[in-house]
């Protein structure tokens, strides 16, 4: 892995999505739960393919500006960027969401590189 990795990513809002479902609104519109989600989930993708199978990523930290409503049905892509490689464990990304080509919103976000084995035997 190295700066400027780039991952693109196509989502489609469905219902199940929307603020209403959640519980983080009154609206059938994509959550902001659920964009944090999208963007998470396309930054693991991004990193997971450089490490071993007993290695993965977990997230410590997103601050994410949701700048712009999007409607069930549509389409969005969520575009993950590296932007610091720390010692090879930690990993901050800059990330950015469309609709059409529109910014919908941003975040900076933080994934840690750890040992899944090791991991899960420090919270039984």
């Amino acid at each position: 892995m190295k700066i400027n990795d780039t991952l693109i990513r196509e989502y489609v809002v469905l219902s199940e999505h929307s603020a209403k479902n959640i519980g983080s609104g009154d609206l059938e519109v994509l959550s902001t739960p659920m964009l944090v989600a999208f963007m998470e989930e396309t930054a693991k993708i991004l990193i997971n393919q450089y490490l071993d199978k007993n290695y993965g990523t977990v997230g410590s930290n997103i601050n994410i500006n949701h700048l712009r409503p999007t409607k069930i049905g549509k389409k969005i892509n969520i575009e993950v960027r590296i932007v610091e490689i720390i010692k090879n464990k930690v990993i901050n990304f800059e990330i950015y969401a469309y609709e059409n080509n529109v910014e919908i919103a941003n975040a900076k976000h933080t994934r840690v590189v750890i040992e899944n084995e090791k991991f899960l035997s420090r919270i039984n």
